[in-house]
């Protein structure tokens, strides 16, 4: 899936550093004033893309990139400040975030450190991304967004 929008460095919701919020919520604004301007959309969802960024770019252990964006067909015209990513075809686990954004670290807590060590999984590393259709509203409780976790199966130990 090629995604269009605006991306920045973040450092993720389990570091003791934390700036998600800092950063996703203002970098939302801008995409949203600006998501009219993206050409050759594809379906009505927007997404967050979550990923690794190269080592000898981070700021921090814990940087990650975010991308705020929409799939589009082709990626060939791409508004002033924008990005393109490409979210390669994986296996994602399909995690449901119900309630207000603002409660979405504890969601990420329970994926990461809970739900993916005890399953059969383990984090393929390839992209991470929030799916966000009609049935989100960010301050609502019975707001709904999906997380998509890329997983392989868990590699076997061999004793």
């Amino acid at each position: 899936m090629k995604v269009v929008g605006f991306e920045a460095p973040f450092i993720h919701a389990l570091s003791p550093d934390a700036t998600n919020f800092e950063v996703i919520g203002p970098l939302w604004d801008r995409f949203i004033q600006s998501v009219e301007r993206v050409p050759n959309r594809a379906g009505g969802e927007i997404y967050g893309v979550i990923y690794a960024r190269p080592e000898n770019e981070r700021s921090h252990p814990n940087e990650l990139q975010y991308m705020a964006g929409v799939a589009v067909h082709r990626a060939s015209e791409l508004p002033d400040g924008m990005v393109s990513h490409t979210v390669a075809a994986d296996t994602f686990a399909v995690l449901t975030h119900n309630g207000p954004i603002n409660t979405i670290g504890n969601t990420c807590r329970e994926i990461y450190r809970e739900w993916l060590p005890q399953s059969d999984y383990e984090h393929a590393g390839i992209s991470d991304v929030e799916m966000y259709d009609e049935r989100f509203d960010c301050e609502r409780d019975d707001s709904v967004m999906e997380y998509w976790v890329s997983v392989k199966p868990k590699a076997l130990d061999h004793h």
